[in-house]
């Protein structure tokens, strides 16, 4: 049987149906512009993005083009940039560092790096044995401590068991479930790096 949930995003799947899906086609990161870019184009705040195969959507990338030529020839290329064409490879090469220097700012932002995530996912599968685990960094420990303060659960010893109820169970199931669906988010816009640089390095 194949089910469709349209093109949901993964945030949306959540909000609607409290899953998400390991390879969505349909993911997006999506990305704010700056102020004076809004005034070249009308696209819809949902067309700026970052698809999940880590490339700009059309939108994005015809916008951040247009931006990057000088305001004395922006008229006379407009029509290139909405076209999906590469306006020069000078142009691209600035198209290409504005949204790999927004992802790097994206990234930066977030309190928890990928490799945090991935080791925090490790550690909400096997929750038990991992708890004090002396890899952890600082704002992992802060956020283990959080969830375990939330929800009234108390241990001894590092090595203690945990004995927690459904409810306790249910919580830990949502607490994966968003910590997978930052690591994909981040994952997405580092492709997005390295998409970038690979057009920097390789330019056509």
């Amino acid at each position: 049987v194949l089910l469709s949930y349209g093109t949901y995003t993964n945030l949306e799947l959540l909000e609607h149906y409290g899953f998400l899906l390991q390879e969505n086609p349909n993911d997006k990161a999506f990305i704010s512009l700056e102020p004076e870019m809004h005034s070249l184009c009308s696209w819809p705040k949902e067309s700026i993005y970052i698809s999940e195969d880590g490339k700009p959507s059309f939108a994005l990338l015809s916008t951040v083009r247009l931006w990057a030529t000088p305001m004395s020839k922006r008229r006379s290329v407009k029509h290139i940039a909405f076209s999906g064409h590469r306006i020069s490879a000078e142009n691209e090469a600035a198209a290409m560092e504005w949204i790999a220097d927004k992802c790097r700012a994206l990234l930066s932002s977030c309190s928890s790096t990928i490799d945090e995530d991935m080791l925090m996912l490790r550690i909400i599968d096997k929750f038990q044995d991992h708890m004090g685990e002396p890899e952890l960094s600082p704002a992992l420990c802060d956020e283990i401590r959080a969830f375990l303060e939330s929800n009234h659960v108390t241990r001894g010893g590092l090595s203690t068991k945990l004995h927690v109820s459904l409810k306790t169970r249910r919580a830990i199931y949502r607490w994966k479930l968003a910590v997978q669906w930052r690591h994909r988010y981040k994952r997405i816009l580092s492709d997005c790096i390295s998409y970038c640089t690979s057009m920097l390095d390789n330019p056509c």
